[in-house]
């Protein structure tokens, strides 16, 4: 890790190079005010230090996953494709903390988010569908729809968790019908609840 003054880390001749890995190193027992001007750096690479900043998701310092996590968030749209790629990774944890910051994304990163509810994975099928969620965006009703009748009682599960939290009456005969006749018990009643939260924003359309 290069030093600059007084012993502190060189900030921005890395962020000069690109030095990502070196940012990130230099994030361990950082001060409030070096770290921050850390993150600005690292933000400031962008797309580069994307795969940098998803490795130090598993880093077992807090301080360091909660840096990449911000700064991947910050970088947006040039890390959403390198993000939905270790989405798709084998690694449980990392797939949630890459799902919170796509879902802080948002919009430039709903289609490759819609991809996933088609993946073989069915973990990466039930994340897909949270995410959707929590976007709240009415462009997702249509593919977590299409997400209800979807193999696993889980992903079917969450499609129709995420459906209650838009509240879309477009979910209402979908949900009756999931509520009513799917084979899992706990998916009847996930739809079952589903549908009254969208009845309960139908009835109340400013209820939270």
């Amino acid at each position: 890790m290069a030093e600059g003054e007084k012993g502190r880390p060189d900030v921005a001749g890395m962020a000069a190079r690109g030095d990502a890995a070196g940012l990130i190193g230099a994030v361990k027992g950082a001060g409030q005010e070096t770290e921050s001007d850390i993150l600005d750096a690292l933000i400031g690479i962008g797309e580069p230090a994307v795969p940098v900043l998803i490795r130090a998701l598993r880093d077992g310092d807090e301080q360091v996953q909660m840096i990449a996590s911000i700064a991947l968030g910050k970088i947006g749209k040039p890390g959403v494709l390198p993000l939905v790629r270790a989405f798709r990774e084998k690694d449980g944890l990392v797939r949630v903390k890459i799902a919170e910051i796509l879902a802080g994304i948002g919009d430039p990163a709903l289609g490759e988010i819609t991809s996933g509810l088609r993946d073989p994975d069915e973990e990466v099928r039930v994340l897909s569908a949270l995410v959707l969620g929590e976007i709240r965006d009415p462009r997702t009703v249509d593919p977590l729809l299409a997400a209800l009748a979807d193999g696993s009682g889980n992903v079917r599960a969450q499609a129709a968790i995420s459906l209650g939290e838009l509240g879309d009456p477009r979910a209402t005969t979908a949900l009756e019908n999931l509520a009513g006749n799917d084979p899992d018990p706990t998916v009847r009643q996930v739809a079952g609840n589903a549908l009254l939260r969208i009845l309960e924003v139908a009835e109340d359309p400013e209820k939270p």
